[in-house]
């Protein structure tokens, strides 16, 4: 397969796109970045396979890509520049992204924080506006399409099985899009619209939260069968320091009955900047973190009151378990996983009580206590088996717990060796020293080694002669300083040195090495020559009939200009 791919490099496409490398393949289409030889920037070029390309659905698939995506312009959308059909050859070239997609950068990261999730939803959703609004449901909402460059942006990509809702959204026989985000209409094969994108926007929101996916399986169909039958635990349960206000966000997006999500993106985009504006305009971010936590924890057993739209967590249960137990009726297999559910429900809240002489308690509620009050408390050492982590944590000093688990309220029977309770404990703000060797490494090195000190990381770009491009020039915090971990850190990466542009010679007439010298007087470099067989007389032979840069062109001191040159008339043409 390999070969089938690489043939493509170091052509150029009708003249104009050259093919540099490969840069994604999948089952249908290879990608390439190309470099686009007359408007002078990178590009990238999807083709068709050359195993599909003689597939009619391969094709028509194909073209509902350009087809959906020439309808869009929007900064958070990669940009289609151009669709070529030349002969058997169909390409589409695109925007170059110089950057990773959502999975890697989740795979690197785990769990991200919510400003992150934030940041990168809000375009998520302002994208899927524009598109929903022309009539385009994307319908493979999914990390590995969602693309990060390197200013911070999000580009949404890869149309490939979009739908036009003019051309209507009736059931298809099979279920389409990636098993892990699909929504429930979609895994059973039932009519979609926008509200199906948002569904899948709203899993992956999920998985930023969490690090994990709300559904696993062993199987396609199970996993399926999970989007409309299983309630997954609320983000925040995995990870406490989710807000409860984006939790409601993520988790009505995420609801199995579309009647009971968003009913558009704009809605879905109004409460996260709505989250947004409360964020910005509350206290300093540590007192609005301990704030929250400490009102996360006195309420977390409160019913929650909401504003209208807004779903609170409640809410997201007992929808979500109507929506299961009407799912749960579609097949004996699960009337079976139904009653063994029961079955353990019933063990463990009656049952139980009846065969062991045990009282059953709620747990205690430990988070923002000291060590000392709890560990060495003797009442609690009665009732509790304690297992201590200790982690920085800026938001509570040295000592103090930061979160437990089970969490205050939870239910558990009594036992001889002590309920088990996991404490986390801040070792207060832990000091980090800013490498004294990072300049004039590779930016995405030193990218990695600040995340592996847990500073938070800005990239800014600056034209450089001195410095290698994509290298760093400086940072800040300059290296050798002592700053607490979770602080931001400003590395400034070389762009390389500033362009210098020259100006095409004219070659046409010329001989071989004459072209050659004066391309070189220019600073330019000569690219592989073509014969130009003439059908006149053999006075052209060995001269330029052609370049493909017109004479008095500015462009960048070394690219390289091609060249067809002459040889006269070939074997075989009537000489006269």
């Amino acid at each position: 397969m390999e070969n089938k791919v690489n043939w493509r490099l170091g052509k150029i496409l009708d003249g104009r796109y050259e093919i540099l490398s490969v840069v994604g393949m999948g089952g249908m289409a290879v990608v390439y970045q190309a470099y686009d030889l007359q408007l002078k920037r990178d590009v990238a070029v999807k083709v068709l396979r050359d195993d599909v390309s003689m597939d009619a659905d391969s094709r028509r698939q194909f073209r509902t890509e350009y087809q959906a995506v020439e309808k869009l312009s929007h900064p958070n959308i990669r940009a289609v520049y151009d669709v070529v059909v030349s002969g058997d050859t169909e390409y589409i070239v695109m925007e170059y992204v110089d950057g990773i997609n959502l999975k890697q950068y989740m795979k690197k990261k785990g769990a991200l924080s919510w400003q992150e999730v934030l940041h990168f939803s809000t375009q998520m959703a302002r994208a899927l506006s524009h598109a929903h609004r022309r009539g385009i449901i994307h319908m493979d909402i999914k990390p590995q399409n969602i693309m990060l460059p390197k200013d911070g942006t999000v580009k949404i990509a890869d149309f490939g099985i979009a739908q036009m809702d003019e051309e209507g959204s009736g059931s298809s026989e099979e279920a389409v899009g990636s098993i892990h985000y699909i929504s429930p209409e979609q895994a059973r094969g039932e009519a979609v619209d926008a509200r199906s994108d948002i569904y899948s926007l709203g899993v992956v929101m999920y998985e930023m939260l969490t690090g994990t996916l709300p559904f696993h399986g062993k199987t396609v169909a199970e996993v399926a069968m999970q989007h409309y039958s299983v309630i997954p635990e609320v983000p925040s349960a995995l990870n406490s320091d989710v807000p409860p206000e984006l939790e409601e966000i993520t988790l009505r997006a995420m609801q199995p009955d579309p009647d009971d999500r968003y009913p558009s993106a704009d809605e879905m985009l109004a409460d996260l900047e709505d989250f947004r504006r409360r964020q910005s305009g509350s206290a300093p971010a540590r007192e609005e973190t301990a704030a929250r936590d400490e009102v996360h924890v006195i309420t977390k057993n409160v019913p929650r009151i909401s504003k209208s739209g807004e779903l609170s967590r409640e809410g997201y249960v007992r929808r979500r378990s109507r929506a299961a137990s009407i799912s749960m009726l579609l097949g004996f297999a699960l009337v079976a996983v139904f009653a063994l559910g029961l079955f353990a429900f019933v063990w463990d809240y009656w049952l139980e009580d009846i065969f062991r002489d045990a009282e059953r308690i709620e747990v205690d509620s430990f988070v923002g206590m000291t060590e000392a009050e709890v560990v060495n408390n003797e009442a609690f050492g009665q009732l509790y088996a304690f297992d201590v982590t200790y982690v920085p944590n800026a938001n509570y000093e040295q000592g103090r717990i930061v979160s437990q688990d089970p969490e205050a309220g939870a239910s558990r029977m009594t036992s001889t060796d002590g309920i088990p309770v996991k404490l986390t404990i801040s070792s207060g703000v832990q000091m980090e020293t800013i490498p004294d060797d990072i300049v004039n490494t590779p930016y995405a090195d030193a990218q990695l080694r600040m995340k592996e000190l847990s500073m938070n990381v800005i990239l800014t770009w600056q034209e450089s002669s001195s410095v290698t491009k994509d290298y760093i020039i400086s940072v800040d915090p300059a290296p050798g300083s002592s700053v607490a971990s979770g602080s931001t850190v400003t590395l400034t990466v070389s762009a390389g040195p500033a362009a210098t542009y020259t100006e095409v010679p004219s070659l046409v007439g010329l001989s071989k090495q004459d072209a050659l010298l004066a391309l070189q007087s220019k600073g330019l470099v000569c690219g592989e020559t073509e014969i130009y067989y003439t059908s006149s007389s053999a006075d052209k032979s060995g001269k330029v009939m052609w370049q493909n840069y017109e004479p008095g062109t500015q462009i960048v001191m070394g690219t390289p200009v091609y060249l067809q040159i002459g040889t006269g008339p070939s074997m075989g043409q009537n000489q006269g």
